[in-house]
């Protein structure tokens, strides 16, 4: 799903919203009661926000829906938020987005830091950066060849029969970033 709309972006740029997005991917289809117990809030308010998700096309309800048991279900796994938005309200809300899913982030590798790995996973898990010089298409050819990278494991997130019996969920997250410190200043004229 290509993220151009800034209500859209606005809908999504809130914590809890990221969070319940990620659950429904990884444990839909699912109610807001059993979500609750995921993010740590009450069931009243993962519904509200759930609903929100859905007004902007991140998720839909189920197909099983019946009577009170209504299951939330997402409507694409990937969600890409391009920063060339034209006009001033859509970039202004892809900025909002951006920060807010980099904290989101990059809280989540400081709190996984911080927590014993299982013997089983000691030594597979890394965090690596460069710093590269490429031209605009090179970074597109660095784009596509991570969502080519990824693209064999999405159908786990939404079918768990599909993973493997020691697969756990790994948080892989890459990102372009010109490196404005770095770049050559013009000469003062």
């Amino acid at each position: 799903m290509d993220i151009t709309d800034p209500k859209a972006m606005r809908a999504l740029a809130h914590p809890l919203r990221i969070r319940l997005l990620e659950v429904v991917a990884a444990h839909g289809p699912i109610t807001a009661a059993r979500a609750s117990g995921y993010v740590d809030e009450s069931p009243s308010n993962c519904s509200f926000h759930l609903r929100t998700l859905a007004q902007h096309g991140y998720i839909e309800r189920a197909s099983e829906a019946t009577g009170r048991d209504k299951p939330w279900q997402i409507t694409d796994i990937t969600q890409n938020l391009g920063r060339d938005q034209t006009g001033q309200e859509a970039q202004t809300a892809a900025v909002a987005l951006g920060e807010m899913l980099q904290t989101w982030e990059f809280e989540r590798i400081r709190a996984g830091r911080r927590l014993p790995l299982p013997d089983g996973w000691k030594g597979h898990l890394f965090e690596a950066g460069s710093t590269l010089f490429l031209t605009p298409e090179e970074a597109d050819a660095i784009s596509e060849s991570y969502r080519q990278l990824i693209a064999p494991y999405l159908g786990r997130i939404t079918d768990p029969a599909q993973r493997p019996a020691d697969a756990a969920p790994v948080r892989v997250f890459m990102a372009t970033t010109l490196a404005h410190d770095l770049m050559a200043k013009e000469a003062d004229s």
